[in-house]
């Protein structure tokens, strides 16, 4: 009997382009994720009673290459045989086994206990006493014959079984009987989540991948393992291309790859004619009401088409259709012929109701499908709607579709906020300069806004004008008595907000808090974005003045209201960025990253953005260490090269630099400082915090007293503009570095301002006021409480050195525990390491002394007198204040392990 190679070692068996692996140049494919599923599986395999595993998805998913990475991994352990059930042998006894069965006479294959018999023998002579695996893909499509062999094999005890199926109820009876009574265990592999896609394209990409690449990406593919492959080919070198170390994402419109495109074309040809009319027009409209898309054809082909799990009735205040899968209706829509596209848009929409209820996008997408004009109102709806949506390229596409844009105000203000939304700032500025003959007939609801756009573009470009540019704004407003009065109420809101937006921008905390107070006391109703746009620029202001109680009481509440699904992508972006900065500079971070819910990486599309990523990287940086920071940190700096609308390179740049410098690597910071300088259309906190960091990063270079020197000036400026926040930040740091001159300065702030990381900094000033070591500790408890190591650090080494000062042995060791305790995580040059005070000779020598050897034993090993090692321990004594080898070894950490 013959195996015909389908019995052959495991990792020879493996496809280079599975999906799920990711081929190196001249490594072996490499696993990505899953990691809890392949521990179920090979327990499964393994367990006593337990007769293997079926994994169950859908196409794609990743079934096969879990399969193979567990098989591969116990290939010596094994004798493994992969058999594939196939759609089109359903009905053919033994297909699938068929090289089983190739010396076996006609008559015993008629026989199915002979059969059994003969290929049971088979295995086991063949297995040598491995353990045999039946690894079967598409389980369901296995003729009856072929699983009743396998089913026997299985109960038997001859062979375990490592199953997939994409509809498990499908195959054959006895697997599910198995499943039913426990022995065969039932894994259910969903697509990749963001942040596995976002991992797998990594692997194949050989590199980091930006946010918005991973983002474009797992949209492209659902995190299915087979269509995101496709996606990476599709986009790399295109779209995707990489910048310094990182693959970044540059505009323009993305095509479907062909492969997703074969796969839904396949789908399809399964389908009746009325079921291919329903997916065709549901697919094209993106969501058809329930009613409309039963009287396609008839609701029998819409219950098969639901049954197959290709469409889905979405629940709420009206039913709708659409795909259950988004990528398979995108591939669908892509596959049609644009005669089709016109064909079904003549005989469902045209002179129908049907056109009033579609989504602009879809509407739009449509007509140009089948090569229509789209009219001016439609592509302006699908322009606001691709802009609200965070599709600022593809808003700018629709905005520019008939040109609409050179006679049309409102057209103009849609081009000119997407092309500034995606950082195309000279294509900006050129649009503002067509538009700006249409405020002279346009009327005050759409010259407002195409002014507010305007302010906005002039403060990015760092150019006047935008003072006169808000006064204009509301001089037509008022002089415009045909505007309805509700939208004019809007419109003065969006006035009020954006001045507010323009002060934040300039640090100006006490003019936005006073224009926000303005708007709440007015009693102007205000939409969901209005109002949570003027509520974080709020919350922001009382941060940096000396509300912190207050910001963090509104911050909690705005983070609640930004998981609301139709708050607009702009103002969610916006308000991560002035949250992630209140509840990290107030020293709320644990509680902050709570209630932004970004620990579970459940916060949605705002993580795909760079300028984010860079605010979740100084938090890093400041909670955790330079290698996290640098983790996120490095791959926004590349794409914020390529764009960057909310103007924070020069702060990625300065920060990287900083965490380079903190890990003593200056050659990797240089490149970066020509990126570090900030520019007139920075926002004000942008090129602040920048300042501060490159002092820090001086302070790191034994230059501590003159960088001192300058972060006490620019604590002083902070407080002349009342920001108190960053004033308090600026002495702090400071003092930090060892400037006692700002002693005074940092507590006067400190007991104004409020907030854990307020209260905090008093306590540290305190101590080293009056170098009491007890105060400092509490100061280092406070800062190891709220995850602050790095402050922790230097709490914990004042309140050394303090101690030291008494001369006092018993309170220095007393210090060094408690350091030594709360901050279990320091690293071999913290407060709490000999490090700190030894030079390295004694250092080594002090280590061998707590290991249990002998002064006789040190001399040996070092080749050197047994006086010498005397001396050096008796200038360890003196430097640790300790009198003997017990208490030295109590200053060491304890060994891992």
């Amino acid at each position: 009997m013959a195996a015909n190679g389908q019995g052959v070692s495991v990792a020879r068996s493996i496809p280079p382009e599975s999906p799920g692996l990711t081929p190196a140049p001249d490594e072996a494919p490499s696993f990505v994720g899953r990691a809890d599923i392949l521990a179920a599986v090979e327990e499964a395999l393994t367990a006593p009673g337990s007769v293997g595993a079926v994994l169950v998805g859908e196409a794609g998913v990743g079934k096969t290459a879990v399969v193979q990475q567990v098989l591969s991994s116990s290939a010596t352990a094994l004798y493994v045989l992969r058999i594939r059930g196939a759609r089109g042998f359903r009905d053919q006894a033994y297909r699938p086994v068929n090289f089983l069965l190739t010396e076996l006479e006609a008559d015993v294959v008629e026989h199915p206990v002979m059969v059994l018999r003969a290929v049971a023998d088979f295995l086991n002579q063949q297995a040598r006493g491995r353990r045999v695996v039946l690894a079967v893909d598409n389980v369901e499509y296995l003729d009856a014959s072929s699983a009743a062999l396998i089913g026997q094999l299985v109960l038997g005890g001859t062979a375990s079984v490592l199953l997939t199926a994409q509809d498990f109820a499908a195959a054959d009876p006895q697997f599910a009987g198995l499943w039913r009574d426990g022995s065969l265990r039932r894994l259910d592999l969903a697509p990749f989540d963001a942040l596995e896609a976002r991992a797998f394209a990594a692997a194949e990409l050989h590199g980091v991948v930006s946010a918005e690449a991973a983002a474009l990406l797992y949209r492209m593919s659902g995190g299915n393992a087979r269509f995101l492959q496709a996606s990476i080919r599709a986009v790399r070198g295109r779209s995707v291309v990489r910048h310094g170390e990182t693959w970044v994402l540059l505009p323009g419109s993305i095509p479907v790859p062909t492969e997703i495109a074969e796969a839904v074309q396949l789908i399809l040809e399964e389908l009746t004619p009325g079921q291919q009319e329903i997916a065709h027009v549901v697919a094209l409209a993106g969501c058809l009401p329930l009613t409309v898309t039963q009287s396609i054809t008839g609701s029998a082909d819409l219950d098969a088409l639901q049954t197959a799990g290709l469409l889905a009735v979405r629940h709420g205040e009206q039913e709708c259709v659409e795909f259950r899968d988004t990528v398979i209706g995108t591939g669908t829509a892509a596959s049609l012929s644009a005669l089709r596209a016109g064909e079904l848009y003549e005989k469902w929409v045209e002179g129908s109701v049907l056109g009033d209820l579609l989504d602009p996008e879809r509407h739009t997408q449509w007509l140009l499908k089948c090569q229509r004009p789209v009219p001016a109102g439609l592509s302006l709806a699908a322009a606001r709607s691709a802009k609200r949506a965070g599709r600022y390229g593809t808003a700018v596409e629709y905005a520019e579709l008939g040109d609409a844009y050179r006679s049309s105000a409102a057209a103009a203000v849609e081009r000119l906020r997407a092309l500034t939304f995606t950082g195309r700032f000279q294509d900006a500025g050129n649009a503002l300069l067509l538009a700006a003959p249409l405020l002279d007939d346009a009327p005050a609801a759409e010259a407002v806004p195409l002014l507010l756009a305007g302010v906005f573009l002039r403060h990015r470009l760092g150019l006047g004008g935008v003072d006169e540019a808000l006064d204009d704004a509301g001089e037509r407003l008022e002089s415009d008595a045909a505007v309805d009065p509700e939208e004019r109420a809007r419109l003065r809101a969006d006035i009020v907000i954006a001045r507010a937006e323009v002060a934040s921008l300039q640090g100006r905390f006490i003019e936005a808090r006073d224009l926000v107070l303005s708007l709440r006391s007015g009693g102007v109703p205000l939409g969901r974005d209005q109002g949570i746009a003027a509520d974080v620029l709020l919350a922001e202001a009382w941060a940096m003045l000396e509300d912190q109680l207050d910001a963090l009481q509104l911050a909690d509440s705005l983070a609640d209201r930004l998981q609301e699904p139709d708050v607009a992508s702009r103002t969610r972006e916006l308000s991560y960025l002035r949250l992630i900065a209140i509840y990290s500079a107030t020293g709320s971070w644990e509680q902050g990253s709570r209630k932004l819910r970004l620990a579970e990486g459940d916060s949605g599309t705002v993580l795909h953005s760079s300028a984010v990523q860079v605010a979740l990287g100084l938090v890093r940086g400041r909670y955790g260490t330079p290698e996290d920071a640098l983790a996120v940190l490095a791959p926004a700096f590349d794409q914020l090269r390529v764009g960057d609308p909310q103007r924070v390179l020069p702060l990625a740049a300065t920060a990287i630099a900083y965490c380079h410098a903190m890990s003593d690597n200056i050659k990797a910071a240089i490149p970066l400082l020509v990126h570090a300088e900030p520019t007139a259309g920075d926002p004000w906190l942008v090129r602040r915090v920048a300042s501060q960091l490159q002092l820090l990063s001086v302070g790191l270079r034994e230059a501590k007293p003159d960088a001192a020197r300058q972060l006490q000036a620019m604590g002083r400026s902070d407080r002349e503009r009342g920001a108190s926040l960053f004033a308090l930040s600026a002495f702090t740091s400071a003092v930090r570095l060892g400037s006692t001159g700002s002693l005074t300065e940092l507590s006067e702030v400190a007991a104004r301002v409020q907030g854990p990381y307020a209260h905090l900094c008093e306590t540290f000033a305190k101590g080293v006021s009056h170098r009491d070591a007890e105060v400092l500790l509490q100061a280092m408890d406070l800062a190891a409480a709220g995850g602050d190591q790095n402050f922790g650090r230097d709490a914990a080494r004042s309140a050394l050195h303090a101690a030291r000062a008494l001369g006092d042995k018993s309170t220095v060791r007393e210090v060094q525990h408690r350091a030594r305790r709360v901050l279990a995580d320091l690293d071999a040059g913290g407060p709490t390491s000999q490090l700190d005070c030894l030079t390295p000779r004694e250092a080594e020598i002090a280590q061998l002394a707590v290991s249990g050897l002998m002064n006789r034993e040190i001399a040996e090993a070092m080749c050197v007198s047994v006086r010498t090692i005397e001396g050096h321990l008796y200038q360890i004594y003196s430097k640790l204040h300790v009198s003997s080898r017990s208490q030295l070894a109590e200053l060491f950490p304890a060994p891992l392990g």
